[in-house]
């Protein structure tokens, strides 16, 4: 599959080979190369074929993909990756952006939980790799402005994506539908193991 950096016409200057299936200390660096890019930019995706969820599926990957950068920002701060007052404000726009977007406030607010739990996830696992290496990868550092910025665009997003999923989210068969699409959708993108299960922790209060 080609890079996504390529169907951006991007030049990355950090990404070296194949950005969708090199490593970088031992995770595949594909969110610091094209995912992250798209992340950042807030391309679309290329067109391929899709579930109902996938468009779900890709803002919650491309904030996910995100993470990994913010580690990198924390590795370079000091800063821990646990920010309570940031959280709290994303929840608390969670909760009065919610009802624009057809969405009940409180259950809009637990899906945007699980997206911080997943996100901060990714931040601690890779940091904690860094330190048992004593390196972070050498690679072009977004500052975190930027990276918050991306995230509060992503926001909007993901609640016009959860509505057009309400559908499925009621559905009998929600979680194994879901598990099954997000399956599918990993293998897709050819995602590691620590986006994989950043993906699954992004899902775990999905369905009614």
């Amino acid at each position: 599959m080609p890079p996504v950096a390529a169907w951006l016409g991007l030049s990355l200057t950090h990404v070296e080979e194949h950005p969708m299936t090199r490593t970088i200390d031992g995770f595949r660096s594909y969110a610091l190369s094209g995912l992250l890019a798209v992340a950042m930019l807030g391309c679309a995706l290329p067109a391929r074929s899709q579930s109902p969820l996938d468009p779900l599926l890709d803002r919650i990957v491309q904030r996910n993909a995100i993470g990994d950068a913010v580690a990198l920002s924390k590795w370079d701060s000091g800063k821990p990756v646990l920010d309570q007052t940031r959280e709290a404000a994303v929840l608390q726009s969670v909760r009065e952006q919610a009802p624009a977007h057809g969405l009940d406030a409180d259950d809009a607010a637990r899906f945007f939980a699980a997206q911080i739990e997943a996100n901060k996830a990714v931040q601690y696992a890779l940091l904690n790799h860094w330190r048992e290496r004593g390196r972070a990868p050498d690679t072009a550092r977004p500052d975190l402005a930027s990276l918050r910025t991306r995230l509060d665009q992503l926001q909007g997003q993901l609640l016009d994506a959860l509505a057009e999923v309400a559908p499925a989210r009621a559905a009998p068969q929600c979680a194994t539908s879901t598990a099954r699409a997000a399956a599918h959708y990993a293998a897709q993108w050819q995602l590691d193991a620590l986006h994989r299960a950043a993906l699954v922790r992004s899902l775990g209060d999905f369905c009614h």
